[in-house]
């Protein structure tokens, strides 16, 4: 049958979600999957994984969230990007600390006032800067 995308609206290259509340979302879905659904996959982190298990029959098997920090509450994995928590807490300390002691040092290519912000991700979007960008608020 192939993959059927609910929910959702298909761009090139993947899938973006649109802004779905979580209420209403297992009468949405049933209507365009009357068969059921085999697997969730959250990408929008909008508090929908209740209603994602009850799709998948009240089980969590096959339901998976990148979004969702809270996944655990519903028994839910949540997909982190592979990255081991301590790992990336001492990572993080230690970067911390070469902040605090101005020995860490981030390249900025440029800056923009928010107004510009298109522009930026114009540039961002060309694979071309070296540094950050940075957009100025206020």
């Amino acid at each position: 049958m192939g993959l059927r995308v609910a929910g959702a609206r298909v761009a090139a290259g993947g899938v973006a979600a649109d802004s779905v509340p979580a209420s209403g979302l297992v009468e949405r879905v049933r209507a365009v999957a009357p068969q059921g659904v085999d697997a969730v996959f959250d990408a929008a982190g909008k508090g929908a994984l209740t209603a994602s298990v009850e799709l998948r029959g009240g089980t969590p098997d096959r339901v998976v969230t990148i979004a969702d920090p809270d996944a655990a509450e519903s028994n839910v994995p949540f997909a982190s990007g592979g990255s081991d928590r301590a790992k990336a807490r001492e990572g993080l300390t230690h970067q911390a600390a070469l902040a605090a002691n101005g020995k860490l040092h981030i390249s900025i290519a440029d800056t923009f006032p928010l107004r510009d912000a298109a522009k930026a991700q114009t540039l961002s979007e060309s694979g071309h800067v070296r540094g950050k960008l940075v957009l100025l608020v206020g």
